[in-house]
């Protein structure tokens, strides 16, 4: 059985994650390809281990900014609840808390597809590939709003 563990986390450290998941997404986005040769494949799987980092990074940095926390127990799927806590950007507790509720379900996108896109031996399709890169590009855009927030 697995405990919920947070650390605490500072400015600092928000800001060395969101740059941590930006090159993450940036290496990933260079390593995708969309013609669908053979070859490919492995720099696809490639890039979803690279977007699958960049979601992490990038809540980390979320969480440390605006919560001062970062969750650090075994279960990774123990941030998605974290950064559903979060509020960031512009609009109303409705419009904050949708927002919040988004970037959780990206976390967890990223979540579902790490152990495969990791440590698989069969190669990621392309929709799934994209799909992670969805996901991290949506939770590096989220830190980048929580970047100029005060906590």
């Amino acid at each position: 059985m697995s405990t919920s563990r947070r650390r605490p986390c500072t400015a600092e450290e928000a800001r060395a994650r969101y740059r941590q998941a930006q090159a993450y997404l940036e290496v990933a986005r260079t390593v995708m390809s969309d013609t669908g040769r053979p070859d490919d494949y492995d720099y696809n799987h490639v890039a979803a281990g690279l977007a699958v980092l960049a979601s992490i990074a990038a809540s980390d940095a979320l969480c440390c900014r605006l919560l001062g926390e970062r969750s650090r127990g075994q279960n990774h799927r123990d941030a998605i609840g974290l950064v559903a806590t979060v509020r960031f950007g512009d609009g109303d507790e409705t419009v904050r808390s949708r927002r919040a509720r988004e970037a959780a379900g990206a976390v967890a996108t990223a979540l579902d597809l790490k152990d495969a896109s990791h440590y698989g031996a069969t190669l990621l399709e392309t929709p799934q590939v994209r799909k992670l890169l969805r996901a991290a590009a949506n939770l590096v855009g989220a830190a980048s709003s929580a970047m100029g927030q005060k906590r």
